[in-house]
């Protein structure tokens, strides 16, 4: 089974405004990336935070930021579903130019590795839901929730076997992210003059 989990639960401090809400074509950061993951062929897609108005999954250990919310979805497989079958992946709120071929090519090549991601970036991220990735994660945060080195996401793709895909073909802005203003600015203005 595959999941999908949008990261959704950041405060969002370096924007100064929710980006969840951003509104884009009519829609919202968070409406346009749920739809993404539906599209994407997930079978069940979880909400990561704690969004009024959702069914979300707030996380089981605040303020640990992806990890935390990795945590979560972790979590929720292992009571709904089947660790160590299904797949989990992981996109951020705030990568609007993701699309459905992008994510289906870490699905389809993802292979036995224990996570399959591109060269060079974190997200979107694809990873084994794993009985063994949730108890790294419960050990990382039992010994400190100090977040960055081995609490970081790039860390936690190098656990277990790593697969990593070229960039060959993809748009040059498809991993375009949105954490300040001027992001926000530059990517509507983007769209704009295509």
């Amino acid at each position: 089974m595959l999941y999908a989990l949008l990261l959704a639960g950041g405060k969002s401090s370096r924007m100064g405004q929710d980006k969840r809400r951003l509104q884009f074509q009519g829609k919202s950061l968070l409406e346009l990336s749920l739809s993404l993951l539906q599209e994407t062929g997930a079978d069940q897609v979880l909400l990561s935070g704690d969004v009024e108005g959702y069914d979300s999954l707030p996380d089981l250990i605040p303020d640990c930021g992806p990890l935390g919310g990795l945590h979560a979805g972790l979590y929720y497989i292992r009571e709904h579903g089947q660790l160590d079958k299904d797949l989990l992946l992981v996109i951020p709120i705030d990568m609007p130019r993701l699309n459905v071929d992008s994510l289906a090519r870490l699905v389809t090549n993802i292979g036995d590795a224990d996570c399959c991601h591109y060269q060079g970036e974190i997200f979107p991220c694809l990873f084994r839901a794993s009985g063994a990735l949730l108890a790294h994660l419960e050990s990382l945060f039992a010994e400190s929730r100090e977040l960055g080195g081995k609490r970081s996401m790039k860390a936690l793709l190098a656990f277990g076997r790593e697969k990593t895909l070229p960039l060959a073909g993809l748009p040059d802005d498809l991993f375009m992210n949105l954490n300040r203003p001027e992001d926000w600015q530059a990517f509507l203005a983007g769209e704009s003059t295509r």
